[in-house]
């Protein structure tokens, strides 16, 4: 009983840290200052790791005209019981790769990073501390792969 209560203070604990203080601000570069989450320069962070020659799973291109110098790959997509939309994503630059799990509101143009990591595993259980989901409009690259994960997942982004 005694763990059960240490392991619900903990997490409690956790939970109240991570939602306290003031939220990041995004600027027009896809990037949060305070926290470093940036889904545009990924894989020049420490959390890149270098390409492997083969990649276990390819992924589905995602067009990214605001990062011509880099590739965007959806690797999969679900539906959360909130209506929202989970997404792995790879990105692949110079030599090197990194992976984001992001949420996606699509009906209400909604993004944000959850998790951040080397591989794919670890992207599951990393967490980015990203914010709240904040709306995409000003920010290119989060719109350009919240299209193409909303229209994945069959739900279109509404129209801003």
């Amino acid at each position: 009983m005694i763990s059960k209560t240490l392991a619900l203070a903990l997490a409690g604990a956790t939970l109240l840290a991570a939602c306290s203080g003031q939220q990041s601000a995004t600027t027009n570069t896809d990037t949060l200052a305070d926290n470093g989450v940036s889904l545009r320069n990924l894989a020049d962070t420490d959390v890149a790791v270098p390409k492997p020659e083969q990649l276990t799973v390819k992924g589905r291109l995602i067009p990214t005209p605001s990062d011509p110098t880099s590739r965007h790959f959806l690797l999969r997509e679900r539906k959360a019981a909130s209506g929202t939309i989970i997404a792995i994503l790879r990105q692949e630059h110079d030599g090197k790769v990194a992976y984001a799990r992001t949420e996606t509101d699509c009906a209400n143009r909604l993004f944000h990073v959850l998790g951040v990591g080397p591989n794919r595993a670890l992207v599951e259980t990393n967490i980015a501390h990203d914010g709240p989901l904040r709306p995409i409009k000003g920010l290119p690259l989060r719109e350009e792969l919240a299209t193409y994960v909303c229209a994945a997942s069959g739900t279109p982004l509404a129209k801003g």
